[in-house]
Parts: C-alpha cells; structure tokens; sequence
C-alpha cells in the first residue's frame, strides 16, 4: 500500500509540473512586458536565410545602391553594393551599410558574419574599384555600434568603428570621399 502511495503522488506531481509550468513561463512574460522589458530579438521574428530565400530576402532590402553580387556560405553572407556616378555622399554609403547589417545580424537568426564591400563601377570602362571593405561578426556587433555607423553623417568613420566592424577604407575612398 506504501508504494502505490508514493507512485501515486509521484504521478500526481508529476503531471500537475505538466500543466503548471507552461502556465508560468506566460505568467513570467507577461510580468516583463508589465515591466516594459520586452524582447527585442526573438528567434520567431527572425529569417533563417538559405539559398532558397536569399535572393528575395536580400532584394527586399530598402537599399540606394545596386547589389552588385551576394554569397552564402556557411553563415557567411557576401554582399557586394556598387556605387556608380559622382553624386553619392559619404552618408548614403554609411546608412546603405548600416541597411545591409541591421538585416545580416538583426533580421536574420542565422548569418555569423556579413562581408560586406563598397564597390565603385565605372559603366565607361566596365572596371570595378574597392572604396570600403568590412567583416562585421555576430558576436562582436552592438546596437551602439550600429547607430554610431547610421549617424556618422559625411564625417570620416571613427578608428573604434573601423576597427570594431574591421573596416578598411581604399586610397580612392579616402581620396574621393574623405579628402577635403
């Protein structure tokens, strides 16, 4: 009769921490929305990108400039943007990144790297020039760095910026766009 007791309960216990703990993992949300501290990534929200949704993904990106070329690999996204023409500032070329990795670690759950290249193309020639190169990684991207590269305005990157989102700068960007 003891051990029927104790299988008993034991049964009991275990089907009520069935049906109570889903019920306090909502009630614990609910207290951090209260609160006003609500996740900002949720796995849910985020596109896991693959080679079937990548060209659609990446074309739905509100860029100004032309992708010149994409690669996935491995959660490693290659995106080439290629300026054309003398009209483009500094800042469009920074808010264009910025586009491209708040979609690369924001938007996505799986790319761990974005390389990322500003490409000058010259339509006459048909040549293609290096102006910027980066290789922002997950693990090392912060909000903070982010916006500092959405308001650089026209100003030269920052050393803590470039260094953080390891990005190098070409002579001609540095002679076209940074030189007074």
């Amino acid at each position: 009769m003891n051990k029927t007791w104790w299988l008993g309960a034991l049964l009991l216990l275990t089907a009520g921490s069935a049906i109570l703990l889903p019920q306090l993992a909502e009630l614990e949300s609910s207290l951090r929305q209260d609160r006003g501290a609500v996740e900002t990534f949720s796995e849910d929200s985020n596109i896991v990108l693959d080679d079937t949704n990548l060209v659609d993904a990446i074309g739905s990106l509100p860029l100004t400039l032309t992708i010149g070329s994409v690669g996935w690999e491995n959660g490693v996204l290659s995106l080439d943007l290629m300026v054309t023409g003398n009209d483009h500032e500094p800042e469009e070329l920074y808010r264009n990144m910025a586009k491209a990795v708040a979609f690369a670690i924001q938007d996505t759950s799986n790319v761990d790297q974005l390389l990322l290249r500003v490409v000058a193309e010259d339509k006459w020639t048909q040549t293609r020039r290096l102006l910027l190169a980066g290789d922002i990684r997950r693990r090392e991207w912060s909000g903070e760095l982010q916006k500092e590269l959405l308001n650089t305005g026209n100003r030269p990157l920052s050393e803590h910026l470039k260094s953080s989102f390891r990005i190098s700068e070409s002579d001609l960007w540095q002679n076209q766009f940074i030189s007074p």
